[in-house]
């Protein structure tokens, strides 16, 4: 259930239906090569997670575009809003859901620039009382056997990272009319190598990414179809449907941080 499709009426229902489940699919704006629309991350994570409340209901938050994404401000198209800001609007957003009477706000991730954000960010949740609970999920992540059916059925490149085949190929699905093959830089997705001293050392920098792909683009894309992509969204949306269904049955994190929040007021009585 989309939120901003539903009345009134039909919002204060479904909160109900849905056992106070809603979820916030998180995107970004950024380059995705010369051949992919820039809202990719946040096309593919809507059309997964409105594939997975088919399997199994929730409401879904409307687009949500303020990622972290600061390594693309050299392009234009791109939206980079201050940590700080970014933080606190995830915030406040999430204490309108709340607010909204549901419990449980999966956000659903779509974008790799975003997963320490992310995980930073329920941390943070940590920070003072709630009556509600928040939890990450990266929706692109499949399990080996799923990775190897679709190798198995599919001619695919060996590698991926950005603006790849697997990316292309669920835009291919998604909306065909988007995505522009013709404009391929072949070998512009080969990492430069700049960062290859940092990776070998376990070290990281904020211009890593650059230092590796500044073309915002990493891995083959010439070989994407819209039949793998169409079949890698279904995967990805059976797979987010179980940990929707998950969530809606959790009842232990909430009773467990109430539980931990009580402990941190009684540790403020020790005389």
């Amino acid at each position: 259930m989309l939120w901003e499709n539903l009345t009134v009426k039909e919002f204060e229902a479904a909160v109900k239906s849905t056992n106070r489940v809603c979820v916030l699919p998180i995107g970004c704006l950024e380059k995705h090569g010369d051949h992919l629309p820039l809202g990719t991350d946040m096309m593919i994570a809507r059309e997964i997670v409105e594939n997975s409340a088919q399997l199994e209901s929730c409401v879904i938050f409307p687009y949500y575009i303020f990622g972290q994404v600061s390594e693309v401000k050299h392009y234009a198209g791109t939206v980079a809003l201050g940590s700080e800001l970014q933080l606190r609007l995830l915030q406040e957003v999430c204490k309108e859901i709340r607010r909204n009477g549901f419990n449980k706000i999966i956000l659903a991730n779509g974008h790799g620039g975003n997963n320490n954000l992310l995980s930073y960010f329920v941390q943070t949740m940590l920070d003072e009382r709630k009556d509600y609970v928040v939890y990450a999920y990266n929706l692109w992540e499949l399990n080996a056997e799923q990775l190897a059916h679709l190798d198995q059925s599919y001619e695919t490149p060996d590698d991926y990272g950005h603006a790849d085949h697997m990316e292309t190929s669920q835009i291919l699905h998604i909306n065909p009319s988007l995505v522009h093959m013709d404009r391929l830089n072949p070998g512009e997705w080969e990492s430069k190598g700049l960062g290859r001293t940092l990776t070998e050392h376990r070290l990281s920098a904020g211009i890593h990414w650059y230092m590796e792909f500044p073309n915002q683009i990493a891995g083959d894309p010439s070989l994407s179809t819209a039949a793998y992509g169409k079949e890698y969204i279904s995967m990805c949306a059976s797979n987010f449907a179980k940990a929707i269904h998950a969530v809606k049955n959790d009842e232990t994190s909430l009773q467990q941080q109430t539980s931990f929040f009580d402990r941190c007021d009684d540790v403020n009585l020790i005389r």
